[in-house]
């Protein structure tokens, strides 16, 4: 099985689909607190909201429209969680924000409850033909508490793998936390997921360029430090030097085998490779069986690192994934 998608990536230019960003984090993390610092801001006079509460009572979406007065842009998904009962009408949802644009709407944040899988809804749209024609998942938001994360990390799953899925992590809550809870997050956060930018948060908010400022490729945090081994419980990353160039056939093929057997284990895959035959190297990105690899610039790829892949995930066998990249090496 072969899964190769564009939905991993912030849309060119020319890209007319609907930008989507995630906005995830475990309960108490300060989600919503986050959301409502940036929608009170002038960047988001074109932003929509979906806002999705587990419980039987929609408080995040009626404070927030009430606090805001943009009931027209915040839209509430009925009781569930989106990563699973009510997946159908995050599409409809989305589908709809689309279809009504009208140039009013240029972006759309989705706010998960505390319990969702972003990985689960990054499928859903990459999964839903007719959501890939009209909307990108552009980036993947986590909140995290300063004050609370190190506790979460030690009993539950959830903030693991939100943690792990992320393109971005806002650490909230900083001023209610210790130096030594801060710095203990910071270490843990960066542990399990060394290819975010991390940005840090007071209470009350955070800066509008938290959810949405630039951070590029993300390619500059991918150096010989990530090469170590990370460990937080199950979720661990680690890295593999690919040098290049590399077997476009047999990379295919490994890269096909290693998400048809271990999509649902492997949270993150983020690295630049160089292929034989290609003038340019490419930039691999992917969410379990979500995948994608496009062209990129020489001058954005790391210089003097050759190529490498950074994986996150639960229980990956890295041996063997060392052991099948080592076998692309060489031209065809």
């Amino acid at each position: 099985m072969r899964v190769e998608m564009n939905t991993l990536r912030a849309p060119a230019a020319t890209d007319r689909r609907l930008p989507v960003t995630l906005l995830t984090g475990f309960l108490g993390a300060g989600k919503t607190t986050c959301l409502n610092a940036f929608m009170q801001s002038p960047e988001a006079a074109d932003t929509a909201v979906l806002v999705n509460e587990f419980g039987a009572i929609d408080v995040d979406g009626a404070v927030l429209s009430a606090r805001l007065g943009i009931g027209s842009r915040v839209i509430t998904l009925p009781n569930g969680c989106v990563c699973c009962a009510v997946q159908e009408n995050l599409a409809e949802a989305l589908l709809a924000l689309t279809e009504r644009r009208l140039g009013s709407v240029a972006r759309c944040i989705v706010e998960t409850t505390g319990l969702a899988d972003p990985g689960a809804i990054l499928r859903g749209v990459g999964h839903d033909a007719r959501l890939r024609r009209t909307a990108v998942v552009d980036r993947i938001v986590t909140v995290c508490a300063a004050d609370r994360i190190g506790d979460q990390l030690d009993r539950f799953a959830e903030p693991q793998r939100q943690i792990g899925l992320a393109d971005r992590i806002v650490v909230s809550k900083a001023d209610l936390a210790t130096g030594a809870q801060r710095a203990a997050a910071l270490g843990r956060i960066g542990a399990i997921n060394p290819l975010a930018d991390i940005r840090v948060a007071v209470l009350g908010g955070a800066d509008p360029g938290a959810l949405f400022g630039e951070d590029g490729l993300g390619l500059h945090r991918l150096t010989a430090t990530t090469a170590a081994h990370h460990h937080s419980h199950a979720v661990r990353s680690f890295a593999v030097r690919t040098g290049g160039p590399l077997d476009p056939d047999r990379f295919r093929d490994v890269m096909s085998f290693l998400i048809m057997r271990h999509a649902e284990s492997l949270l993150r895959i983020k690295g630049v490779v160089r292929i034989a035959g290609d003038a340019e190297p490419r930039l691999v990105n992917g969410v379990h069986d979500v995948f994608a690899s496009e062209p990129i610039a020489e001058a954005a790829a790391p210089q003097g690192e050759g190529g490498f892949l950074v994986f996150i995930g639960v229980d990956l066998p890295e041996a063997a994934i060392r052991a099948d990249l080592a076998s692309c090496a060489g031209t065809p």
